[in-house]
């Protein structure tokens, strides 16, 4: 156990700190290079074809130093460089200048150490495959299906295009491997979740197939889809195609997979009838969009046709989403507002949100949509369309429950469960709106959207529902860099899901239209002009400086360029708005700074409150703002919704903006904290208790005070607002929550260890149920040090927990940090009988899989998180203190007890219906027919099991399977089929040593043991590490080592084997079992000349495998045993040959049988 003061360095590999909010560096090697630190680009600095290599060769192995020499051997493999280390030296000075010379660290010893946190997109594909793979571990398709989309995008831009070296091409075959994994998840979780997504596993069905023509799991997702579509007939010529593929190109036939889904669309089930539609849903336009609130569109004819022509389609084709974009002022909302109104007017539901600068709530522009509808739909419309999803819906939107109060609460499950649930009931209830009428749902600001927000957007534009749906949304040019939208866009522009129409000013014809509208004066056409060039025909700009113009009294119906340049305007909007203001009165301009400082929306009665003029002066200063047009009142309907009795808004959000930026910093903080202050004292619950987005906006305030004195109250409501974005499922949202938090805490109660605690533990918690398991590392471990300072069980449980991996752990790794903070967690805990403690015992049993402790330490384990876990009722926890007492007894032999627990598992996993846990109770059901020596039954519920895991676990259920697979054509005297697929899967996984022993063995087992001994000989017996899969290695090269005669591998063998005399060998977690260890020193010590001992060894193995009810593996045994007693032949040595002969007849085993007959002859 480590020392309370010595925990494990930090991984070399740790994504960065707790309290940032975002990446500081950000590295794409997938298409165009790309490097931002810190926001700016530093890509192009990397001139010439090697300076990229180099930093990519280091980015691909940052966690290690690298040496000159490698370098050199990787940039030049074939002929060096005369000047080689000049000319290195120059690649690294490059290096040093694009990314700073504080992120190349070392000179003969080079190593890339750029500001954390880091994300590159290389990693980011695998750590995606690894979370999608582990949604479907828990069940969870549809979270898998989501997870997947990312590592897909990113494998297919390819790694450094155009790029030509060697050594990329290991790493762009894996990215490729990546791609396939990602499209498999893809097929298998849409299949899961069905309906809309079934288009997404033909896609990629095809993509698989086009990629790996022979690979057969294409075809059968394609089949699969199909069937599922009632499209019998084309599913059916997918069968054929592949048939006549392996026929003609490889000489066999379709596996029992492939085979099962061809009889399933030979018979398909029977098809429920469609729900009849229901009556049109009239509902009235949003306040935002109303004529009323919106001076007049003036041009923009051929824009509102462009755009309009791309929703024409939309009664058959899948959801649009359009995205308009323009420069701050160009008339972006007011476009959206004329299309708006017009699709309203022809008959469509229009339902409109937007994205704040601060947003106080997850989804928020999909709140506001949704909250239009459900406070104008008519109650028994409103029933009809949210019945099915109004549960899920009320983590959003709690009164909906208050208009339907019979809605039961929504489902518990897994984070990603739920968040996909969530979604899935936005774009049910609205493809049951776009099902009765044509759908518009406008999203404006979107620059300022939030992750949440955007993840939902794109779950809404991937969707192939519902058809009569269209998204139009609106975003700010040249914010398309921001970290969350940016990433969020170029995902839609990738896929092709979005229509993108970029906004410019206004014609010159069209800027005379707008003055003559403003100000009824028909302008000369010189004005017009000048007035065009200065503005670009920015129509805010335009109206700016008219109003201007008319205020200093410039007869616009003689003026020209001379009164134009006269006046003196600024040339920047901003700067426009900055004139604009400084006429009005100096009360009018403080009452609007305070207005400013609460939000672009604001309630009139809250800046009186807090600004310092008396009501009298206030509401003057009203009256002055909404007469120069700078704020405008909201409707009646509007303040209903936002609960502000005296609702206003900035007409334009850059007058807001401009208004807040020319503030200095004091004075700014100083009207945020009493603004904080006054929004306390409006609610009765005063400072203890603050719904969703009353805390965040309080956070917000009392962040920007920036004071000592506001800091706890900032911290206190940004964990409220934390918690409430986690029950609204917006996992991201709740991490900046707790991020801001820390970093107040940092800044102003740097000892408040407590505080700082739970803190961590909240940022850890968000980021791995977000999906994000990197980022939770660092919070997690710095939490679990502090627990240890502290003395606190509970939340070092709470941390290593929260680490840990569930069940299916990834092939070889052993992460010893982890494994650190698990055995001190259980140390701590030692005395307590808590959920908690089943959970980490649960997740060490998991995190020692790979371990040379397990064999030491998991039964006890096993066996305590069993009983602990049914003390706790905790039916998952149960079934995984099975799956381990299962390898435990199968090693120490009890068939019996082994049975039962199969049997408990297996009732278990039906009732609990997670696939992880029905593939796993599949593939014990081939196990045991395998060991009784059923090899026919064996081989069909391998099949099975494969179908199923493939769902739930693909990765490794293939290898099981292939494990399985083996052991059977061994037996059935096949073992050459194999070959081709062996090596693959060996070069696959060249660190996984188990799978070149089997080659090794397989060439011994078809007659070469000339290139058996060749394979062997690369493998270094004293290398291979203690792990789970250490004891099968062994035994493969036991039996290699005395099939070929080698003695000096036979007798090193020997002892290291010698301690498992009393053992059985279990492959996996019970994947297939060997028999007795005993047999293998029996070969062995005859190998090496020991014959007493390999005699006692034998009849050891006898009784074991007779015990274990082991036909097969006894009967090998007794050939082992007869070969090695010898001429003469002894009463005994037949005895043992004419049994297994006997075994081998009653069960078919014909390779055992051609052996016993060779002895016998």
């Amino acid at each position: 156990m480590p020392e309370e003061s010595a925990l494990p360095e930090k991984s070399a590999l740790r994504e960065g700190s707790a309290t940032p909010a975002s990446e500081r560096t950000r590295v794409q090697l997938g298409g165009r290079l790309s490097v931002e630190i810190d926001g700016v680009q530093r890509a192009g600095a990397l001139r010439g074809k090697q300076a990229p290599l180099v930093f990519a060769y280091l980015v691909l192995n940052r966690d290690r130093h690298v040496g000159r020499d490698e370098l050199s051997q990787t940039l030049w493999p074939e002929q060096l460089p005369r000047s080689q280390d000049a000319s290195l030296r120059t690649l690294l000075s490059r290096l040093r200048s694009a990314v700073g010379s504080e992120a190349v660290v070392g000179r003969e010893q080079v190593m890339l150490a750029l500001p954390e946190r880091i994300w590159i997109d290389f990693e980011a594909a695998v750590a995606g495959v690894e979370r999608a793979l582990e949604a479907l571990d828990s069940g969870d398709a549809p979270a898998a299906w989501a997870l997947a989309q990312v590592p897909l995008n990113i494998s297919g831009r390819g790694l450094l295009p155009g790029a030509h070296a060697d050594w990329l091409e290991p790493y762009r075959r894996e990215l490729e491997e990546l791609r396939h994994q990602a499209l498999e998840v893809i097929g298998r979780a849409g299949l899961i979740v069905g309906g809309t997504q079934l288009a997404s596993v033909q896609r990629a069905a095809r993509a698989l197939i086009e990629a790996e023509p022979y690979r057969e799991s294409g075809y059968v997702l394609l089949m699969q889809a199909l069937a599922a579509e009632g499209n019998q007939a084309e599913g059916v010529r997918v069968f054929e195609r592949l048939r006549t593929l392996l026929r003609d190109e490889l000489g066999t036939t379709p596996s029992p997979v492939a085979i099962a889904a061809h009889e399933a669309l030979l018979h398909p089930p029977l098809r429920r009838a469609r729900e009849p539609s229901r009556a049109p849903v009239q509902i009235e336009l949003p306040p935002e969009l109303r004529a009323d609130r919106r001076p007049e569109l003036v041009g923009r004819r051929r824009e509102l046709a462009e755009v309009e022509r791309l929703f024409e389609d939309e009664r058959e084709d899948p959801l649009t989403v359009t995205l308009l974009s323009g420069d701050p002022g160009v008339g972006k909302s007011r476009l959206a507002a004329e299309l708006a109104r017009r699709r309203h007017h022809g008959g469509a539901v229009v339902l409109s949100g937007r994205s704040p600068q601060e947003p106080l709530a997850p989804y928020q522009p999909f709140l506001e949509a949704l909250r239009h509808y459900i406070s104008s739909a008519p109650l028994d419309q409103l029933q009809a369309i949210v019945r099915e999803h109004g549960p899920e819906l009320q983590r959003l939107l709690p009164e909906l429950g208050r208009r339907i109060s019979d809605l039961p609460p929504p489902a518990q499950g897994q984070p990603q469960t739920e968040r996909y649930r969530l979604f899935e009931a936005v774009l049910g209830v609205l493809a049951r709106i776009a099902a009765c009428t044509r759908l518009l749902l406008v999203l404006d600001d979107l620059h300022w959207a939030d992750r949440p927000t955007l993840l939902l957007l794109r779950h809404l534009a991937s969707a192939q529902r519902p058809a009569r749906m269209s998204i139009l949304g609106a975003y700010r040019r040249g914010e398309e860099n921001r970290a969350a939208f940016g990433d969020a866009l170029q995902e839609l522009r990738d896929e092709r899901l979005v229509h993108e129409f970029r906004l410019t000013g206004l014609r010159e014809d069209e800027t005379a239209q707008l003055v003559a509208t403003r100000t009824g004066t028909v302008p000369p056409v010189m004005l017009v002009r000048a007035l065009h060039a200065q503005t670009e025909g920015n129509p805010l700009f335009i109206s700016q400086i008219v109003r201007e113009l008319s205020r200093a009294g410039v007869d616009l119906s003689t003026a020209g360029p001379r009164e134009l340049h006269e006046l003196g305007l600024p040339e920047d909007v901003r700067r426009v708005i900055s004139y604009r203001l400084a006429g009005l009165r100096g009360q009018t301009e403080e009452w609007l700074r305070v207005a400013a400082v609460i939000g672009r929306d604001f309630d009139a009665s809250l800046v009186e409150h807090v600004s310092p003029l008396d009501e009298e002066q206030s509401i003057s200063a009203l009256e002055d703002a909404l007469a120069a047009g700078v704020v405008v009142e909201q409707t009646a309907n509007a303040r209903e919704q936002a609960t502000t009795p005296f609702g206003c808004s900035f007409s334009h959000v850059l007058i807001r903006e401009t208004l807040y930026e020319e503030m200095s910093a004091p004075r700014r903080a100083r009207i945020h904290r009493r603004v904080g202050e006054a929004l306390e004292q409006r609610h009765d619950g005063g400072e203890s208790s603050a719904d969703g987005e009353r805390a965040a906006m309080l956070a917000e305030h009392f962040t920007r005070a920036a004071g000592p004195q506001d800091a706890d109250k900032a911290i206190r409501y940004a964990m409220q607002a934390a918690d409430r974005a986690t029950a609204m499922l917006a996992y991201e949202q709740a991490a900046e929550h707790y991020s801001r938090a820390l970093a107040l805490l940092d800044s102003f109660s740097p000892g408040d260890d407590a505080r700082r605690l739970e803190l961590l533990l909240g940022l850890g918690q968000a980021y791995v149920r977000g999906g994000d398991r990197p980022l939770a590392w660092s919070p997690l471990r710095e939490a679990a040090e502090l627990a240890i300072r502290r003395g606190d069980a509970e939340s070092l449980a709470r941390a290593a927990v929260a680490a840990a991996r569930r069940y299916v752990q990834q092939p070889g790794v052993v992460d010893e940090e982890l494994l650190g903070l698990l055995d001190r967690a259980l140390e701590m805990t030692a005395q307590q009988r808590s959920t908690v403690r089943v959970r980490l015992l649960a997740r060490l049993c998991g995190a020692l899989y790979y371990s040379d402790r397990r064999q030491r330490m998991a039964a006890a384990d096993s066996a305590e998180l069993l009983r602990f876990a049914r003390e706790a009722d905790d039916m998952e926890l149960t079934l995984q203190g099975h799956a381990w007492l299962v390898v435990d007894l199968l090693e120490h032999g009890d068939p019996q007890a082994v049975d039962a627990q199969i049997e408990a598992f297996t009732e278990g996993a039906e009732r609990l219906r997670q696939p992880l846990y029905l593939w796993q109770a599949a593939v014990w059901r081939g196990m045991r027919a395998l060991l009784e020596g059923h090899l026919e039954e064996a081989d069909k519920l391998a099949a099975q099991a494969l179908a199923i895991g493939a769902r739930a676990e693909p990765v490794t259920a293939r290898q099981y399977y292939a494990v399985q697979l083996i052991a059977i054509r061994r037996d059935q005297g096949r073992m050459g089929e194999l070959e081709e697929a062996v090596r693959q899967v060996s070069e696959q996984y060249p660190n996984r040593i188990g799978y070149r022993a089997a080659l090794a063995l397989l060439l011994s087992e078809t007659g070469r043991p000339d290139e058996a001994s060749t394979e062997a000989a690369s493998l270094e017996v004293d290398d291979i590490a203690e792990d789970v899969d250490w004891l099968t290695t062994m035994t493969m090269l036991a039996d290699l080592a005395a099939d070929v005669g080698d003695a000096a591998r036979a007798e090193r063998l020997y002892a290291l084997l010698e301690p498992y005399a009393d053992v059985n060998v279990v492959i996996g977690l019970g994947v297939v079992c060997e028999g007795a260890a005993a047999r293998y020193l029996g070969r062995l010590a005859a190998a090496i000349g020991r014959p007493e001992e390999a005699k006692r060894h034998f009849e050891h193995a006898l009784q074991r495998n007779a015990a274990l009810g082991a036909p097969m593996c006894l009967a090998r045994t007794q050939l082992d045993y007869a070969e090695t007693l010898g001429p003469p032949r002894s009463a005994r040595a037949r005895e043992l040959v004419e049994s297994a002969a006997s075994a081998a007849r009653e069960l078919d085993l014909p390779a055992l049988a051609l052996r016993a007959a060779a002895l016998l002859s």
